[in-house]
């Protein structure tokens, strides 16, 4: 199932690249969206920065259908892999995650683009449950819970540019 988000922001991109790389700036992403625990790494690989978080998450909120499947906790990994800076400043980012344990799985792209005086980042998911039968009816609230972390994380992004 698709997930497509963007958020502007009144900054540059090279200051919206420098926020979403800030290893303390993913981990208020993490406390803000209520994680029980969390690892953020930020490396450099050849050219590219790759930021890795790892979050464990209450499972309170997965629907009873799905919920045999995960327990009483969930622990979600995601890696972005941020391209070097193209000449007007924009990136594109590889994204790929899954929750352990799980057959939850998502890959896609992020970017950060100059729009105007702001800078827009966008995702773009592909999110799937790889289970026979009920997938198709678990991925619309996978897609909804990811999408709420993600508009917090643009929420706290926007703080972080004012």
């Amino acid at each position: 199932m698709e997930l497509k988000l963007s958020a502007s922001y009144d900054a540059t991109p090279e200051e919206v690249f420098a926020i979403v790389t800030d290893a303390t700036f993913r981990e208020q992403a993490c406390e803000k969206t209520k994680a029980l625990a969390y690892d953020v790494q930020v490396t450099e690989s050849g050219g590219d920065t790759v930021v890795r978080v790892q979050r464990e998450m209450p499972s309170k909120d997965v629907p009873d259908i799905a919920r045999k499947f995960v327990g009483e906790t969930l622990t979600v990994v995601q890696t972005e892999t941020w391209h070097p800076a193209k000449p007007d400043g924009s990136r594109d980012a590889d994204v790929k995650g899954e929750i352990s344990n799980t057959p939850v799985t998502l890959k896609g792209t992020a970017s950060i683009t100059p729009f105007a005086s702001a800078t827009v980042q966008a995702i773009d998911l592909d999110v799937k449950v790889n289970v026979p039968l009920i997938g198709k009816k678990i991925e619309p609230f996978v897609v909804d819970a990811i999408r709420a972390g993600l508009q917090k994380e643009h929420e706290l992004g926007r703080d972080w540019t004012h």
